[in-house]
């Protein structure tokens, strides 16, 4: 996503306000940066915010929200989720940045592109863990269900794990002491 700074920078303004929303194409990152498992909503990325002059230089300051579905990771059911973070960045010519300089964003023909470095704050806002409600209990270990599936009564049934079955017979034979 491009931003073009062509009227602002040749304008006395000193407030350009940013409202964009926008998704990834199909819904992928074209840089890499955000996992496969992550898919963004169409339309899923929002930032809002303004682009200020202060001085000889430039900055952008923005919230950005983004809706994502995902799947959750302890029993696989599909979840949608939305985080919310702040962006900012300053702005500068491209001539004048530094190899290592990750929160600024160059100008180059009087646009500013967000792609990498959005792509990059998301990748690193996503949560580790995503689940699709806290309580979730899983999936059971003996037949894959989902433990909140009511057809799985895995629990119901006293099975003894076979590492363990030797203790068993040690403490049947201790009742009959």
């Amino acid at each position: 996503m491009k931003i073009d700074l062509g009227d602002f920078l040749s304008s006395q303004k000193s407030v350009f306000p940013v409202d964009l929303r926008f998704s990834p194409e199909d819904g992928a990152d074209s840089t890499g940066m955000i996992p496969d498992s992550v898919k963004i909503a169409k339309d899923g990325i929002a930032v809002s915010g303004e682009i200020r002059s202060v001085g000889s230089y430039l900055s952008l300051g923005s919230e950005v929200t983004v809706v994502y579905e995902t799947f959750c990771d302890r029993c696989l059911a599909p979840v949608e989720k939305e985080i919310v973070f702040r962006f900012d960045r300053q702005i500068v010519a491209a001539s004048s940045r530094g190899g290592d300089d990750d929160d600024s964003l160059p100008v180059e023909d009087g646009k500013i592109d967000l792609d990498a470095p959005l792509s990059e704050a998301i990748a690193l806002e996503l949560p580790s863990l995503n689940l699709c409600r806290e309580d979730c209990p899983g999936l059971c270990p003996v037949c894959g269900k989902p433990r909140s599936d009511p057809t799985c009564v895995c629990a119901e049934k006293k099975e003894i794990d076979p590492r363990l079955a030797i203790l068993k017979k040690l403490l049947d034979n201790s009742e009959e002491v």
